[in-house]
């Protein structure tokens, strides 16, 4: 069983397929030039926040950094000092799971960053999931936007799960972070094979996040679903653990397969792909509604095998 801290983008260090938006904001950065707040938008795990670890050890370590292999060191002072989240020049304010940032920790925010710096380098504070506010914490932060501040960087990272409120969107300079599927399967398999995970998905009707790609295979591995299982089993053993365990992931996952095995299926019956556009969207719609309504899994998968047989 694999690490899941191999995940973690504090480990990548190595930067896959984001070449050009790390020359860009190095670009920026070395001519004073970086924005004051800047907005990185894009899907889950498409590498945005790895992007960040590797600008933060660019400014911070230049010594250390491989511009030439956009790599670092990972046993540099710097990167020790910011994998413990003891660098004064770095602030991260990230979601946790099931539970959202709230107007206290902005509050929290504010205080800390009013307070300057004991060196005169700059400061980057760094807010992931800022899409999954609410309104006051939105308006909080968007007050701490609007107060100039020389040394005070924001990035904020919107994974686009949500609508980030116009306000916030429009004090920021927004980069769109994407990856096409040349770039993603590179990375991927880079991944795999640098940190020598069993891979047991696959890249051919999967249109996923790098990130995703891992956390995904991870949760198969780890609950020994193998990718030869049909469907339908693969499908009730996912909703089974999600009924045991509520990882949200669990259901991320079941819809990204459903996607991707009608996708294979279209592959096959050319001639039919409204009807089968039609039965995986009554399949989702299902699993989305259990979620939902915490529905009973037996009723539920009952209606999802009377679905499925629709589109044989």
């Amino acid at each position: 069983m694999e690490d899941r801290s191999l995940f973690n983008p504090l480990n990548s260090n190595k930067l896959i397929g984001l070449d050009k938006y790390f020359e860009e904001l190095i670009n920026l950065y070395n001519s004073n030039q970086f924005p004051k707040v800047l907005l990185l938008s894009g899907n889950k795990g498409i590498g945005k926040f790895t992007l960040i670890i590797h600008l933060l050890n660019y400014i911070f370590s230049k010594k250390t950094y491989n511009l030439k292999e956009k790599s670092f060191d990972l046993k540099s002072t710097f990167h020790n000092k910011l994998s413990n989240n003891i660098s004064e020049n770095i602030i991260f304010l990230k979601t946790k799971v099931k539970e959202n940032i709230k107007i206290e920790n902005i509050r929290s925010l504010k205080s800390t960053i009013s307070k300057s710096v004991a060196n005169e380098n700059p400061r980057f504070i760094i807010l992931d999931d800022v899409e999954k506010y609410n309104v006051n914490s939105s308006n909080a932060l968007l007050k701490i936007l609007e107060e100039p501040s020389k040394n005070n960087f924001f990035i904020l990272i919107d994974n686009k799960e949500n609508k980030i409120i116009e306000t916030i969107s429009s004090r920021s300079i927004k980069m769109n972070i994407f990856l096409n599927q040349a770039q993603k399967t590179r990375a991927i398999e880079y991944l795999l094979e640098k940190n020598q995970i069993q891979n047991v998905m696959t890249l051919k009707y999967l249109d996923v996040s790098p990130g995703l790609f891992l956390e995904y295979n991870y949760l198969l591995v780890k609950n020994n679903i193998q990718l030869q299982t049909c469907f339908i089993p693969k499908l009730e053993k996912l909703l089974n653990l999600y009924k045991k365990d509520k990882d949200q992931k669990l259901i991320s996952l079941a819809i990204n397969i459903t996607e991707s095995h009608f996708f294979y299926l279209y592959q096959k019956n050319v001639n039919k792909p409204m009807e089968l556009n039609e039965v995986k969207n009554k399949i989702i719609y299902l699993i989305n509604d259990f979620v939902k309504f915490n529905l009973n899994l037996k009723t539920v998968f009952s209606s999802i095998k009377s679905q499925f047989n629709n589109a044989k």
